[in-house]
């Protein structure tokens, strides 16, 4: 392997140039294996659609609603008298929502979903006494006619029928058609003769209780002068989305607990409206709560790893090329490629042992198999175990710094940029006293890593 040296053939230049083109050319393995990610990813993307569809997706509880219908006295122009029906609908006044979710992964094939089990109270009560602000007479009202509406947007993952208990009377739930625009999916319990006019003057206290099952993210749109919601989980990578932040939050490694609060200040929605009136509920803007995800999916850590992998290229590249300048060495570029293919295969170990054993152990297997086989390599094309000990502790350290910034969710380009600049110090420092006009030639003084 040690030849005569000729400066005019270990121009460093040429030499700088082939490993460039070099480095193109495994441009071509990596972006087939991105092609392979992309196309797990599009398999994973079926398996999480299939579960969301059996198990329950996105859910977004919205409401209570109560409606009430009544009379109104009209004459014709002719002055005869007649009898409208209209639905008055009134919002709480006081409510409090209490969420406790279990989350867990289900699992189709090789790929896992969050799926959530959520079992929720609703407390409140209306202020009946408000009809009089609309000038509605509470003998004109048929209360047996009375109705507490809500908003499901997944009704058919509900795990068993929604309950009302009012006045110590319980009511089941069922499906209602028509609804107030913007309201999804809405479920009515119909209250019968639980309401009358001796209570026109009171508050209709009320509890509802609702279990079903979603995946994705649970969300909530309290309609009520003032509302409280809670949240309880054993998920500790919640995403907490919609208009509202929590007020206050604790995530743990079991889980988390958060809660908002919420008023009608600025909500579109009027505290109490006849039905006739134009009214719509914008659950998309207004609904707030907590995004079950995994902090960081499989596919996306891969892809984001083969994105480092022209830097693991370049950087062992420059490192073969100091030792064949500073060691006088002459490496051919038939092996600057075997180990160029080396750093590739990397990826593609990790990408086919992660589905089977998770990242973190998929990682490192991957990464000792590339160490090893390169450095193994090293130790015959660079003549000294010592310099393939070197090369290994490159590796090494390459690796480790690619993991740590992977893991790293909010510092991953912080870490990446710091770690870049360490790197080019440390390879314009070893060069500092090269003279790459004469690099190779044979009367030049040379030092050696050993």
């Amino acid at each position: 392997m040690k030849m005569p040296v000729n400066v005019s053939s270990r121009s460093a230049s040429v030499k700088v140039a082939v490993i460039g083109f070099l480095i193109l050319v495994l441009l071509i393995p990596l972006g087939m294996i991105k092609g392979i990610i992309v196309d797990r990813q599009g398999n994973a993307s079926i398996a999480t659609r299939d579960i969301r569809n059996s198990w329950g997706g996105d859910q977004t509880v919205v409401g209570p609603i109560l409606g009430l219908p009544y009379k109104v006295e009209m004459q014709t122009v002719y002055g005869s008298p007649y009898s409208e029906e209209k639905v008055v609908y009134l919002l709480a006044e006081e409510l409090s929502v209490m969420a406790d979710v279990v989350a867990e992964e289900r699992y189709r094939g090789l790929h896992k979903v969050p799926v959530f089990s959520a079992d929720i109270g609703i407390t409140g009560a209306f202020r009946l006494g408000a009809l009089s602000s609309l000038g509605i007479e509470s003998e004109h009202v048929d209360w047996s006619g009375a109705k507490i509406f809500l908003g499901v947007s997944d009704p058919k993952a509900i795990r068993k029928v929604p309950v009302v208990v009012a006045n110590n009377t319980s009511v089941n739930f069922t499906t209602s058609g028509g609804g107030i625009d913007g309201v999804p999916s809405r479920l009515s319990a119909d209250l019968d003769q639980l309401l009358n006019s001796m209570l026109s003057e009171s508050d209709l206290v009320f509890n509802i209780s609702v279990a079903l099952n979603g995946s994705g993210a649970l969300q909530f749109l309290p309609l009520a002068e003032n509302a409280e919601v809670t949240m309880s989980a054993n998920w500790h990578s919640p995403s907490f989305s919609g208009r509202r932040l929590p007020a206050t939050r604790e995530i743990r490694d079991d889980g988390f607990d958060a809660s908002w609060h919420a008023s009608s200040l600025g909500r579109k929605l009027p505290a109490i409206w006849i039905g006739e009136q134009a009214v719509r509920v914008d659950t998309a803007e207004d609904a707030f709560g907590a995004r079950f995800i995994q902090p960081i999916g499989l596919y996306q850590l891969v892809l984001r790893a083969t994105k480092y992998g022209v830097l693991f290229v370049g950087l062992t590249f420059v490192s073969y090329f100091l030792i064949e300048v500073v060691g006088s060495l002459v490496l051919h570029p038939l092996q600057y490629l075997l180990v160029g293919f080396a750093n590739t295969l990397f990826y593609m170990l990790l990408l086919s042992l992660a589905e089977h054993v998770g990242f973190d152990i998929a990682y490192g297997i991957s990464a000792a198999a590339s160490v090893a086989l390169i450095s193994g390599y090293s130790a015959s094309i660079l003549l000294r175990r010592s310099r393939a000990a070197l090369m290994a502790a490159v590796l090494t350290a390459l690796y480790a710094f690619l993991y740590l910034t992977l893991k790293a969710e909010s510092f991953a380009l912080l870490a990446g940029s710091i770690g870049l600049w360490i790197v080019l110090a440390a390879v314009m420092y070893l060069t500092r006293g090269i003279n790459w006009y004469a690099a190779g030639a044979s009367d030049q003084k040379q030092t050696t890593f050993d």
